[in-house]
């Protein structure tokens, strides 16, 4: 249940994320109080970024686990997509950072990189309740 509550926090958290980008860069002309919410948009990120880190830390410790206690750890799908994209969610996410922090020139690539940032983080998300609904319903996907 405890992961539930983690993906729920995380969707309101991606859901401020957009809202504040689109509420600054979405329309042109003068916006009242876009300073403040860009930083909003900043503090909001990083608490992204480390809300995202937590559940790739756990997950990474799970499937050593799970691969230290089976006899033949074998390629399961889901699982690996799952894993894929939650760390190439994280490492765009870096990047975007890295391209607003650090190299002002790629600036207007971090809007891109927030699209892709939003759309692997809800097909991480699709993925992640797939397998669940398939685990509770008793069935194991193909």
């Amino acid at each position: 249940m405890t992961k539930t509550y983690v993906t729920l926090g995380l969707v309101v958290l991606a859901l401020f994320e957009f809202i504040t980008a689109m509420y600054v860069f979405g329309k042109k002309g003068d916006k009242p109080h876009s300073r403040l919410i860009l930083t909003l948009h900043r503090v909001g990120g990083y608490v992204f970024l480390v809300y995202w880190l937590w559940p790739m830390i756990v997950g990474a410790n799970l499937l050593a686990r799970l691969s230290r206690y089976t006899d033949g750890w074998q390629f399961h799908g889901p699982r690996f997509y799952h894993a894929f994209l939650g760390v190439t969610v994280f490492i765009v996410l870096l990047l975007k950072i890295s391209f607003v922090r650090f190299y002002p020139n790629f600036k207007n690539s971090a809007r891109l990189l927030g699209i892709l940032i939003s759309t692997g983080a809800v097909i991480t998300w699709l993925i992640a309740g797939w397998f669940w609904l398939c685990m509770m319903g008793g069935r194991t996907p193909s």
